[in-house]
């Protein structure tokens, strides 16, 4: 039978910030020490090099975009998304008013900028079923920080989340403009964009490491959800850098994306399946099932309140 790791590690997608409260939160709770591992929670100098790291095994498990999950599973890289962080957080351009983006067409004649090598692929899409010619318009690879660009006039609009970039331009320079990739792209969700639990398969090889994991996530997502203040108290004790007006605003504006039952959504995975085909980022003869797994979850949502408890009990 498989045993614990006493010390595992996992690494994010990006510097730490309030949607990875159920992360920290749980962290500072000691639910992975209740739960018979010590989590080492590791930040990436580069977020594109998260899903190689994860691949090569050399951490036990991490945190990745659908998007990239896939892409990175049709590259070969051992890896399997085992739950959901964030679900369908809205992404799209994020714009100040002043910039004169008031619609898609708009981008002509603008510098967009984009994360990663997929971002560039959505813009490019995007336009050519606008019937924008690719020549009339510049994009430039910010990475995540899209706001920071577009402050020091590097771009004119960049893609970002509505919990987060969104936010954060509004706070430093004033009124913005966002325009939804999924509407744009007639998704019918964000889901690309949702952020995933993903490990490789010699973490997979120990089913109760991966199961205590996800119960530590787990709980860390219903606390969160359920006592929000007080889980914002517990993120700012680990991340003091983050008890400002900004990230308190970020941090209530993303609960509702966090997953409280960390579950992977078949709807949301075969929607973006469908996508990354579309966009050529998979073969289209690429199954999309082998990229994740809820065989690991808790059979029941965890509940740090006892009231809350009692009714998930009950269903």
């Amino acid at each position: 039978m498989s045993v614990l790791k006493s010390r595992v590690s996992l690494l994010l997608n990006w510097s730490t910030n309030p949607y990875h409260a159920p992360i920290i939160v749980a962290k500072q709770l000691g639910f992975d020490v209740q739960e018979g591992i010590k989590l080492a929670i590791l930040e990436p100098n580069d977020p594109s090099d998260v899903t190689e790291l994860v691949g090569l095994g050399s951490v036990d498990f991490g945190v990745k975009a659908m998007i990239h999950t896939i892409a990175a599973k049709a590259k070969g890289y051992p890896i399997k998304s085992i739950g959901t962080l964030l679900d369908e957080p809205p992404t799209g351009l994020i714009a100040l008013k002043s910039s004169g983006i008031k619609n898609f067409q708009d981008i002509v004649n603008k510098r967009v900028g984009y994360i990663g090598e997929f971002g560039k692929k959505i813009i490019d899409n995007l336009a050519e079923h606008a019937g924008i010619d690719p020549n009339s318009y510049e994009t430039i690879r910010i990475g995540m920080n899209v706001t920071d660009a577009i402050c020091r006039d590097i771009i004119d609009t960049g893609i970002g989340f509505i919990n987060y970039q969104k936010i954060e331009l509004e706070q430093l320079r004033g009124e913005t403009v966002f325009l939804r990739i999924d509407q744009l792209a007639g998704l019918g969700c964000c889901c690309f964009c949702s952020v995933q639990y993903i490990a490789p398969e010699q973490t997979l090889a120990n089913p109760e490491l991966v199961k205590a994991f996800l119960r530590v996530v787990q709980r860390g997502a219903a606390f969160t959800i359920e006592q929000p203040e007080e889980a914002y108290e517990y993120f700012c004790q680990a991340k003091p850098q983050l008890r400002t007006p900004l990230f308190r605003k970020i941090f209530f504006h993303s609960l509702p994306f966090i997953s409280r039952d960390t579950t992977n959504v078949v709807r949301d995975w075969d929607k973006v399946g469908r996508y990354t085909k579309h966009l050529n980022i998979v073969d289209k003869h690429f199954d999309i099932t082998n990229c994740y797994t809820n065989e690991y979850l808790p059979e029941k949502s965890y509940s740090e309140t006892p009231a809350i408890a009692d009714c998930l009990a009950e269903e």
